[in-house]
């Protein structure tokens, strides 16, 4: 896990802040501590302030072994899943607006911008299909067509 400066058995320790354009202070930081001396036990401590609440933890840290040799790390998420299953491991933690704490794009919901697109116009092509009287699929067709 090289993205913050850390390889299996070191402890490390630091931060990183956002800058906007034209602003010499950080808008926002986050701290972060890892320890990753012993792969049973390996964490990542997050701390940071959101709407000016401190808010401080650790995620839990396991690591897999490639076929092609070495380690790969995983975040495990840190959110209590819904379904009463077990914890996520995943590859990357997101803090989406209104969250607290990071953790899995499953845990929060969330879905790739081309999923919320992909059904955003049907109403459009059920109100035309209905006009012209042609069914909605019909209308999706001929507008893929006409696009190609």
């Amino acid at each position: 896990m090289r993205w913050f400066g850390a390889a299996a058995g070191a402890r490390t320790s630091g931060s990183w802040g956002w800058i906007s354009d034209g602003e010499d202070k950080p808008h926002a930081t986050i701290g972060y501590e890892a320890d990753l001396s012993d792969r049973d036990n390996a964490w990542l401590r997050l701390h940071y302030r959101r709407n000016d609440e401190p808010v401080d933890y650790r995620v839990r840290l396991v690591t897999s072994t490639p076929h092609y040799g070495g380690l790969r790390w995983w975040f495990i998420c840190p959110l209590v899943r819904n379904d009463g299953g077990p914890p996520r491991r995943v590859a990357k933690l997101y803090l989406p607006s209104g969250g607290k704490y990071f953790g899995s794009r499953e845990g929060y919901g969330l879905t790739y911008t081309s999923c919320q697109e992909s059904g955003k116009n049907g109403r459009l092509w059920r109100a035309l299909g209905a006009e012209i009287g042609i069914d909605e699929k019909t209308i999706r067709r001929l507008m893929k067509d006409k696009a190609a």
